[in-house]
């Protein structure tokens, strides 16, 4: 599959989310936590799903990942415990794009990191990457899911 970047500027982004230790891929459940924890008045202040991996699942056992399962929300959405709040500043992000099934990412963030980023002139911010799901796997064709990968990048 061939991939492409485009460096964007993304405006601040607040997260709602909760954490998970385990494969990436067994963060499903996490979410379906999250989505009972939103009150129904509340969900008019969210605006899509989102997942921070921590760690780099080459250097860290699968058991020991961390990460967060999270949904996009406004500065009106209220914050309750357990919810933890996750803020990225406004910036410049390389943003992979992926249609398909999200057993595609593993491939995407690889090129990313290994092929994309090492030929880039770029330099990575002190902040974690991390995937803003477009549209709900739950009515989407897995062929039809779109998921960006943003990678916080400096100037």
């Amino acid at each position: 599959m061939a991939f492409e970047i485009e460096l964007k500027h993304i405006p601040s982004v607040r997260l709602a989310g909760l954490a998970h230790r385990g494969p990436y891929p067994t963060i499903g459940p996490i979410f379906r936590e999250l989505a009972a924890l939103i009150p129904e008045p509340s969900w008019v202040e969210v605006e899509g799903g989102a997942m921070i991996g921590h760690d780099d699942p080459r250097e860290v056992a699968p058991e020991n990942l961390r990460s967060h399962a999270c949904f996009v929300v406004s500065e009106g959405f209220a914050m309750v415990p357990p919810l933890e709040e996750i803020r990225y500043p406004s910036g410049r992000n390389a943003v992979l794009r992926v249609k398909g099934p999200y057993t595609l990412l593993p491939d995407a963030y690889r090129w990313l990191i290994d092929e994309w980023y090492p030929n880039s002139s770029e330099r990575h911010r002190d902040l974690a990457m991390y995937e803003v799901y477009l549209n709900d796997p739950s009515n989407t064709a897995p062929e039809d899911l779109v998921t960006e990968i943003r990678f916080p990048l400096k100037g």
